[in-house]
């Protein structure tokens, strides 16, 4: 290679750890985080749902779906799997609240 093209080289090498530097040091300085502020009527809790499967047995499992927001509102679901026939059916919806 001839000299000037490793000078040019080096002056793109040099230029690039310029622009490195200073893009490093302008997005380490941008602090995007968003504060949230509460009343004192607003809920601390996330709300968040959940579906969760519980195993029966012989052949029985249910399903267990509810939110954080509405307690006592959880629902369970209980289905039955036949092997023979490879089908699942609802047996039954319940409340969880209304089972003993």
């Amino acid at each position: 290679m001839n000299l000037n093209s490793l000078s040019e080289l080096r002056n793109i090498r040099i230029a690039l750890v310029i622009i490195t530097v200073i893009l490093a040091l302008s997005l380490c300085g941008r602090n995007e985080s968003d504060h949230v502020y509460y009343n004192d009527d607003q809920d601390y809790y996330p709300k968040f749902s959940y579906s969760n499967m519980v195993d029966l047995g012989n052949g029985d499992f249910g399903v267990l779906n509810g939110d954080s927001y509405s307690s006592g509102n959880a629902t369970i679901v209980i289905y039955h799997y036949d092997k023979k026939t490879n089908e699942i059916t609802v047996k039954k919806e319940q409340a969880l609240n209304e089972l003993q």
